[in-house]
């Protein structure tokens, strides 16, 4: 049992068990842990039960209730050490997983928030780089990615749902290699941005700590839709279109959780899609200075002679 997790099931739906033993396999070692099906139980330190199995395996093997949200049978939670609700889905299997690891072992192998903050930092700094190329980025259990920052795409034979997982570490980033140019053309490819922006809403929805941001900031335009997919974005996007915030501001105006306002500047930034601005001027206060008072126009002096005594007496001035 010292071999990762070892996975067994009990009378669990057919469909479930094919589902389970399907994303078993893709998932082994692509959540930094590894996991591999066994028909025999009494080797097993994971067994999937179902929702109304009344009883609970002997330490150390966790029993997982797999629960149907519509079957009012289920046993009590104090049956189980874990549950899953079906349909069983990549997120919900790796979440289990996850948890698996951490009480089979007593503590956690990766941290999934240091992971996605890790993988946001390396896609923010080259969307932003004047340099745009395309890069090889390892991760751990030999997988790897190419982030193609030409054409804003994504090409890993990974799900995304392990990418947005941050169950990984990374690797030093290289370019592409002529044999790597062969991984780009037959795995699948991804929006860079929709990656991007999925990670900002993984790490606001945990609370994350994001970079200080202390100037004003204004959208230049407005987002794609799965920018503005997540609560609270439409109304940041309003505010930051019409004028330059602080975060503050922000936070004040909008009403929308801190966290969330962090990460929708992040990725803002990172998109180029927001700017600094330097902060409003404050409207001026001085009081103009009163106008100097109008000279009265001094009649010039007569000339002298003839005609000037002709003026003085038929008093033409």
């Amino acid at each position: 049992m010292g071999d990762g997790l070892v996975i067994g099931t009990q009378d669990i739906a057919q469909k479930d068990q094919l589902v389970l033993r399907a994303l078993v396999r893709l998932l082994d070692g692509g959540v930094n842990i590894r996991a591999r099906f066994s028909e025999q139980l009494a080797e097993c330190n994971v067994v999937f039960v179902p929702g109304h199995w009344p009883y609970r395996f002997h330490a150390p093997c966790i029993t997982v209730r797999v629960l149907d949200p519509a079957d009012t049978s289920a046993a009590l939670e104090q049956t189980a050490d874990l549950t899953v609700a079906t349909p069983l889905r990549m997120s919900n299997v790796i979440a289990v997983l996850q948890s698996a690891t951490q009480r089979v072992y007593g503590v956690s192998q990766f941290d999934p928030v240091k992971g996605q903050r890790a993988l946001f930092e390396l896609l923010g700094e080259h969307t932003r780089t004047a340099e745009r190329r395309r890069a090889v980025v390892p991760m751990s259990a030999g997988q790897q990615v190419v982030f193609d920052f030409v054409q804003q795409l994504v090409h890993t034979s990974m799900p995304m749902e392990v990418l947005l997982s941050g169950a990984y570490t990374l690797g030093e980033p290289h370019r592409v290699s002529p044999v790597e140019e062969e991984l780009i053309r037959s795995v699948p490819s991804h929006s860079l941005r929709q990656l991007l922006w999925s990670l900002a809403m993984r790490l606001a929805q945990k609370g994350a700590s994001a970079p200080v941001r202390t100037g004003h900031y204004r959208l230049l335009r407005w987002p794609d839709a799965i920018g503005l997919s997540s609560a609270g974005h439409p109304r940041l996007a309003a505010l930051l279109t019409s004028r330059a915030l602080s975060y503050e501001q922000l936070c004040a105006k909008s009403g929308v959780p801190e966290a969330t306002v962090r990460w929708f500047l992040e990725a803002s930034l990172a998109l180029g899609l927001a700017v600094e601005e330097t902060a409003p001027a404050a409207a001026a206060t001085a009081v103009a200075a009163p106008a100097p008072a109008a000279k009265t126009p001094v009649p010039a002096a007569a000339p002298a002679g003839w005609l000037g005594n002709l003026r003085e007496r038929l008093k033409l001035w």
